[in-house]
């Protein structure tokens, strides 16, 4: 046993004094994943694998811990925009939000994403469920259990847990469902109130007085 631990050693050391020569820093193996290294090079990281050889190319700015908002994937940052790799050393979504919030926040395989400024979700998968649209985004069920308030401007409407836009934001409030009837909720335009469906049907038009 003693034997295989100073072989170990020496081949570790070997990567490390190999990659050195190549790269600016090298990490601790086994800090982001088991059989990675960090790796620095032009102030860009990256990691190799405990041979020596390149997984994820030098090209991030920043890169965070696998698991942190996804269990196989980790946080990167290139030129100030965010995306994901996975523990394979793919690029999963390209660097393009300014902020990507933790999985299953809203929903259990959605991850809230920010650019300019404008709110959308993303899913495990990695692909863009809901572009980013909206102002500001309601959790599901505070209303209605599979759909979320979505607001942009200063207008209401709604998105369910499928990506689809069932109500164009463009009231300017929206009571709760079952306040006055089981599958309706009052909707006010323009000083105007009406009400409409849980299928998001405008059952009565805002052309009464509140």
């Amino acid at each position: 046993m003693k034997h295989l631990s100073i072989i170990l050693i020496f081949v570790v050391t070997g990567v490390m004094a190999n990659a050195q020569i190549k790269y600016n820093q090298v990490g601790q193996l086994g800090e982001f994943k088991s059989d990675w290294v960090l790796v620095e090079l032009d102030n860009k990281l990256g990691f190799i694998d405990e041979n020596g050889e390149e997984i994820v190319k030098p090209i991030y700015k920043k890169i965070g811990q696998f698991g942190e908002l996804k269990s196989d994937w980790a946080l990167v940052n290139q030129d100030n925009k965010l995306g994901f790799i996975n523990d394979k050393g793919e690029e999963v979504i390209k660097p393009t939000y300014d902020k990507i919030g933790q999985f299953g926040e809203f929903k259990s395989d959605w991850a809230l994403i920010e650019l300019d400024n404008k709110l959308g979700f993303i899913n495990d998968k990695g692909e863009e469920v809901i572009k980013p649209t909206y102002d500001k985004i309601g959790q599901f069920g505070e209303v209605k259990s599979d759909w979320a308030l979505v607001q942009l401007g200063n207008k209401l409407g709604f998105i369910n847990d499928k990506g689809e836009e069932v109500i164009k934001p463009k009231y300017d409030k929206i009571g709760q469902f079952g306040e006055v009837k089981s599958e309706w909720a009052s909707v006010k335009l323009n000083d105007k109130v009406g009400f409409i469906n849980d299928k998001g049907k405008e059952m009565i038009k805002s052309n009464q007085k509140p």
